[in-house]
This record gives structure tokens, sequence and C-alpha cells, in this order.
């Protein structure tokens, strides 16, 4: 928690901006990777992380504050992990020179793989290949091997070397930290009804705790999660659930939309000829990870209204044919031949990622255009596997002088995603969407 949060927030940062202490045999001025030692540059990226905040769904948890403003101001550990390791390789790409860009994207590939839940052994290796490239390459880059550079490299940096080893000995991280440690002793003192000998009363809650956890270990059957499926809802099995609000009746929808579900029920072997679309929207969906993807039909409405919403519609997709993001326009259900009833989202897609920016980031930065207007793709409900924030991008310098440049985004993915369960899940039953349309289902 501290190590990659605060501790290298704090070393980072003052790299960024150039305010480590000078010594008089060096000179600040030869300090090229400070892209935001101006308070011009400063302010503009701190507006920036700003902005981005409606960009990360309310799954993400606390999305992190102006750092030019709030930087000093108890800036959470939390929100320094979605700053550093979610939004800074974005937002830096520009600004940054590319030799100090992609070393940095060693750091991220790193701490991201290190905050799994599970780690698969590939990306364990790879991972920490990153992080030794990183801390030697850090040495040439910034200390230099300079004598009046000593005090940039702290225990921070060499504590990179242990950080995957250190995780097949005892296990990841996400574990043993400080966030699982303080929710742990938090939900045991709920459990306290009475205040008489209390800690008698933590250990003996303790025990028991343990004891579940023994049996849950030995007989996985029985650790299922009690999920609490909302009224109006449906559940759709694997653990997604469709959400309300939903239309009342059933409406026709535009023809670009139609000529999308057609071709998707013409790939399905059905017989669309002749038919006009026309199908009840629902709002949201429940995903196995936890977080619940919405939809621009009612999203779209509170923006529209001026509402400060934190945009959950952008999703990962497990099947497109051009790509692997989207943009949930709604979802809705049909009945197909013999009665199969299925569940679909109407989709606009992002291309697919710039690969030649995901080659230099190391797999780090994805880059995406969303694709024309009117734009269509149906997949199947299921195949939403997660919810990401799709945050604008600042180009290179470069190109053509008054040459407009279609809007680009890079995605930001919740850390951790199967860690949810360290009490930053989105309950299934939060409803944002009280103006509910009646939940009528095929």
């Amino acid at each position: 928690m501290h190590h990659v949060s605060l501790n290298l927030g704090d070393l980072l940062i003052p790299l960024l901006r150039g305010t480590f202490r000078c010594e008089k045999t060096d000179s600040v001025d030869s300090w090229d990777w400070a892209c935001l030692s101006s308070e011009v540059a400063w302010k503009a990226h701190g507006d920036l992380v700003a902005a981005a905040g409606t960009c990360l769904p309310a799954s993400f948890g606390c999305f992190p504050r102006n750092p030019a403003e709030k930087i000093n101001s108890g800036y959470k550990a939390w929100e320094y992990q979605y700053y550093i390791f979610g939004l800074l390789p974005g937002l830096l790409w520009s600004l940054w020179d590319p030799i100090y860009h992609r070393h940095f994207c060693k750091l991220v590939s790193g701490v991201r793989t290190a905050l799994m839940l599970v780690i698969p052994v590939k990306k364990r290796r790879v991972a920490h290949t990153h992080l030794l490239e990183y801390v030697h390459e850090y040495e040439l880059l910034y200390y230099q091997r300079r004598i009046d550079r000593m005090h940039f490299v702290r225990q921070s940096i060499h504590a990179l070397v242990h950080l995957i080893p250190e995780q097949k000995r005892v296990g990841p991280g996400a574990l043993h930290s400080q966030w699982t440690i303080e929710n742990y002793i938090g939900n045991l003192t709920r459990e306290i009804g009475s205040d008489k000998e209390p800690y008698a009363n933590l250990a003996e809650r303790a025990a028991r705790r343990a004891s579940i956890n023994v049996l849950k270990a030995m007989f996985p059957s029985l650790a299922g999660d009690e999920e609490h499926v909302p009224r109006g809802s449906i559940d759709l099995g694997n653990g997604y659930a469709l959400l309300r609000a939903s239309d009342r009746v059933a409406r026709r929808i535009p023809p670009h939309e139609a000529r999308a579900l057609i071709s998707y029920l013409v790939r399905q072997g059905v017989d669309a000829a002749g038919w006009t679309p026309a199908v009840w929207k629902w709002a949201r969906l429940y995903l196995p990870s936890g977080q619940i993807a919405r939809t621009l039909w009612k999203e779209g409405e509170r923006e529209h209204a001026s509402q400060a919403v934190r945009r959950a519609r952008m999703v990962k997709v497990r099947q497109l044919r051009d790509g692997s993001f989207a943009e949930v326009q709604y979802f809705f259900r049909l009945t197909l031949p013999h009665d199969k009833i299925c569940t679909l989202a109407m989709l606009r897609k992002f291309a697919p990622p710039d690969q030649a920016i995901l080659t230099e980031t190391l797999g780090v930065l994805t880059v995406c255009q969303q694709e024309a207007e009117l734009a269509r793709e149906v997949v199947e409900a299921k195949e939403l596997v997660a919810v990401v924030g799709m945050v604008p991008l600042v180009e290179r310098a470069g190109g053509a002088e008054g040459e407009e440049r279609p809007l680009r985004h890079f995605v930001v993915e919740k850390l951790s995603i199967d860690n949810s369960w360290i009490g930053r899940g989105e309950p299934a039953d939060l409803d944002d969407e009280s103006e509910d349309e009646g939940g009528q289902q095929l």
C-alpha cells in the first residue's frame, strides 16, 4: 500500500516537477526529465487530472483529485495509485521524452501485475524483468551514478527488485496489504454488539472468522457469496444480472441500430426479413467482477442536464471483430425462435488499439479512437467483461500546422479488478436510476 502508492509517488512527483534538492555541483537546467517544472505546465496537468475524474467509473473508488491543488493536502494512497499507474502513462505521453516515458512504463507494467490477486507465472516473469530494468535504468537516466544525486535513490527504488519474488514467497500483496488488514479489522469491529470486554469479544470473533475461512478453503462450495438481486432485476446466470431502469413499452430504434441488430440476427441464423425492430431498453448490467455497466441511454440524460456523471458505459468486450472496447448505448432482450430469450447490448465500438503506441509502451498505454457516430455493433451481454475508463488523449506535437486530428482516448482499467472484495466493489442495488420506467420484460 505505502510502497507502490505513497513512497513511489513521493519520489516521482519531485522528479517530474524538478523540486528535488539540487546540489551546487548540479544544475536543474540539466534535468531534462522534469517536464512539469513550470507552474503553468503543473497547473495544466492538474486540470487534466481533475477533468479525467468523470471518465473513471465509480467502481474505481475515489478518483484522483487535482494534484496541483491537493498533492500536499492529504492525497490518499488510493488516489496516488490511480494517478500514477492509471492516468500518468497517458497524460505524460505528449510531454515526456520517449526515453523517459518508456522507462516509466516498465514501472507501471510491473506494479500493475504486482497488484493482481492472482498472478500467472508468465506475467510474473515479465513483471519482474520490467522492474529490474526500471531500477537499473533509473540509475543511468536520473541518478547517473553521481554523488551529488545520491538522494535521488531511495529505499522505494531498491524495494522494487524484491516486489515480485516476495510475492512468490508470501503471496500477492493484496492478501496482506494494509487495505486488507484495515478492512478486516473494520469488519470485526462492526460485528461487536457490546462494549463489555471488547478485546475478548474481538478475539472470539476473529477465531470464528478464521474457522469459517478454513472451512471455505477445504470445501469451496461453501464459499459462494450471498448475492442480493434487486427488485425488478433479471438474473442472467454466471454472475450477470440485468438491472433497472427499463422501458415500459417497446420502442422502435433508429435505422443504423436496426441494421446492426438485423446483422446480428442473420449471423445467428434468424430470418429477420421485413421486421421493424422495436425493443425494451434496460439501463444497467451487473458483471461478475462486481462492476455495473451503465448506458448512454441514461447517463446521457444526466449529462445533458449538466449533472456530474462518472461514466460507467465504456466497457471491455470479450469478442469484438474489430477491437476490444466499446460504449454501451443500451441493453435489451429478444425472444428468438424456439423461445430462446437472449440479452443483448447495443454498442458503439472503438477502433482497434494503436499498435505502435502499444508496442512503444510495452502494452501499458492503450489508445483507441471511437468509430463513427452511427457505427453500431450488437453482442450478447455476457460478452462484457469489465467497465473501463476512457480518458481523452493529448497528442504529441507534430504534423501539419492547422491539421485537425481526430480525438483519441486512452484506456484506464481497474487496478487488480479481481481485488474488489477489499470493500471496493459496487453493490448491485446501488440505484441512481430512480426514474425507473416499469421494468417490463419480454
